[in-house]
């Protein structure tokens, strides 16, 4: 039994002295500085540290485990040196690579370093992807792919993602993470099937309950059934995804001055799809605030909500009383979106805007035209109900107030009354009333001039009635 004890022992001290035996082989030449030799015309290293091999995935093989075929006694060491065909031990991998098809077809076997295994995973100095230091640990993917993908690597550094990544957070995407999803046509795949896997990708991740829940993932939650997702859904592959809106590789914050959803620039991405819209919009006051540098000019997102969610936007009970306006009125015409900035007095005051309530108080029944009448029925450019987002500034408003009383003779005269206050009011008591259509049609007669003219009536017919009886009285004899 001892001898065959000795036998084990001898024969695992005689492998384990061929393994050291064979590394230090190669490395008595190998590990000399300067060590070169000529391929392909060109003039290689070939110098290896034993440190490198120490540390690399690879420190447990022997250099004739991938050199195959080598003979350390003669020079050169094979007659003809093929490139290290790493599917001899890895045979999984190509299969992981799909977003670099040319890989997959160059078989990952020798030819330039974008078609090669080595070309990102390096040769002896090779490490896991859980090596900090290796360059395809997740920190470090962006510049290791950004060694062929210098464009998208210049977008990158500048986005939220790489900002993460450079904060070590585990759930930050990566190069390899997005794209080793069926996310680009590189895959073979529809541009349908493209957007919707993309669309996926980012939900995966940003409605993720062990990732930190901010406002803008629990604004995805509803998505699905937002105006984009539900035409994505039904098959229509010009509608917006994440990635039309904050771009692919960079994704800013909306607080970042340059990022493709910040204030200033929204409406140039939703006019990407809209153009009609955001032409009108751009002339709007709105738009034009916004342009001259005005952060609290609304926005596209402002009245129409980022993901479908549309959230009532949160405007003290005192704006609305304060402004004759009833709560529930503005919420079912929309108002509410235009009290919460107009009806803020510091604001307006901040911009030298009259607050809504200064605004309109020519209106009579203030109260009542705020139930009735939308802000936009008379500050758009189109007369209702056909309307634009081109919101006008109060001196180029259309005052059609027509539109609305012309349709009952009770608000037609209301509004004659209206006229005639405001003409008295400009041109005097006499031009005002004379002149003013009001009186003309009849609606807004003055008690004392109705007085008047009555008696000059009666006096023009007493005299006509007089005239007519003295001459049949004289008459009668003839």
């Amino acid at each position: 039994m001892k001898k065959y004890l000795y036998i084990v022992i001898i024969s695992l001290l005689c492998y384990t002295t061929a393994i050291s035996q064979s590394n230090q082989v190669c490395l008595d030449c190998h590990s000399e500085p300067g060590m070169t030799m000529e391929k392909n015309g060109k003039e290689k290293s070939i110098t290896v540290k034993n440190s490198v091999l120490k540390t690399s995935a690879h420190a447990k093989l022997r250099c004739i485990d991938c050199h195959i075929g080598f003979n350390p006694d003669d020079i050169p060491h094979k007659s003809k040196i093929e490139p290290i065909n790493c599917k001899s031990c890895h045979t999984a991998p190509l299969d992981k690579h799909k977003f670099h098809p040319q890989i997959v077809q160059a078989n990952g076997i020798g030819g330039t370093p974008d078609v090669s295994c080595k070309g990102c995973h390096g040769t002896h100095e090779v490490k896991t992807k859980y090596s900090p230091s290796s360059p395809t640990h997740f920190t470090n993917s962006t510049n290791y792919c950004g060694k062929c993908h210098t464009s998208e690597k210049e977008q990158h550094i500048k986005s939220v993602h790489f900002v993460e990544l450079q904060h070590n957070n585990p759930n930050a995407p990566t190069c390899i993470y997005c794209h080793s999803h069926p996310v680009t046509r590189n895959h073979k795949i529809t541009k349908l099937e493209m957007k919707r896997n993309q669309e996926e990708l980012c939900l995966s991740c940003h409605l993720n309950d062990k990732m930190k829940q901010t406002s803008f993932s629990k604004s995805l939650i509803d998505y699905d059934q937002s105006v984009h997702g539900l035409a994505i859904k039904k098959g229509n592959q010009a509608a917006a995804i994440c990635t039309d809106c904050h771009g692919v590789h960079d994704l800013e914050k909306k607080d970042s001055p340059n990022s493709r959803i910040s204030t200033k620039n929204v409406s140039k991405i939703c006019g990407q799809c809209h153009v009609g819209i955001a032409q009108e919009y751009k002339i709007s006051v709105h738009g034009i605030a916004l342009e001259r540098g005005n952060t609290d000019a609304p926005t596209c997102t402002y009245c129409h909500g980022e993901h479908n969610i549309n959230p009532v936007i949160d405007v003290p009970v005192k704006m609305f009383t304060n402004n004759q306006i009833n709560p529930d009125a503005a919420l079912k015409t929309k108002m509410v979106y235009c009290v919460k900035c107009h009806a803020d007095e510091q604001m307006m005051a901040k911009y030298n805007i009259l607050p809504f309530n200064k605004a309109h108080d020519w209106l009579p029944s203030l109260g009542k035209h705020n139930e009735t009448v939308r802000c936009v029925d008379c500050h758009s450019s189109y007369a209702p109900p056909n309307l634009s987002h081109n919101l006008l500034p109060p001196d180029k408003v259309i005052k059609k107030c027509e539109e609305c009383h012309s349709k009952n003779s009770v608000l037609m005269a209301k509004l004659y009354k209206h006229e005639k206050a405001l003409s008295r009011e400009k041109y005097g008591f006499i031009n005002g009333t004379l002149l003013s259509d009001a009186y003309v049609v009849g609606t807004t007669r003055n008690v004392l001039l109705d007085s008047i003219s009555i008696a000059i009536f009666g006096i023009v017919v007493l005299g006509i009635f007089f005239h007519a009886l003295m001459r049949w009285y004289f008459n009668k004899g003839n």
